[in-house]
């Protein structure tokens, strides 16, 4: 994913993704999580980030979903946490949100596999 597949960056993510068609014909989405140690040495506070993350995802994942079931595609996203600040979970899910909604688009514009069209 991270070699041949595509990034998006909306702060305080950088999206690394890759999209392929469904094996199955059912679309599925997968989705990791990496905060960095170097930016927080507490694995509290990382695991903290994370959970919001996690759960911010889980609220909103029919913004992508959508888009993936009409293309019957399927996606592996990893959302990589850039922000030296520990932000509170409103502003996270918002800007989650908004980094999905441009996820989405260019699932939706491409009908086929993206390839760098959305840095």
């Amino acid at each position: 994913m991270f070699t041949a597949g595509d990034t998006l960056f909306h702060f305080p993510f950088k999206i690394f993704f890759s999209i392929a068609a469904a094996e199955d014909g059912k679309p599925c989405c997968q989705m990791a999580v990496n905060v960095p140690k170097r930016r927080f040495k507490r694995a509290v506070k990382r695991n903290l980030l994370k959970r919001r993350i996690r759960e911010a995802f889980r609220r909103n994942k029919q913004i992508v979903y959508q888009p993936l079931e009409q293309q019957r595609r399927t996606a592996s996203l990893f959302f990589h946490y850039v922000s030296p600040e520990i932000l509170d979970y409103v502003p996270l899910e918002t800007s989650l949100c908004e980094a999905l909604a441009k996820l989405a688009d260019v699932v939706t514009q491409s009908g086929h596999c993206p390839a760098g069209s959305a840095d």
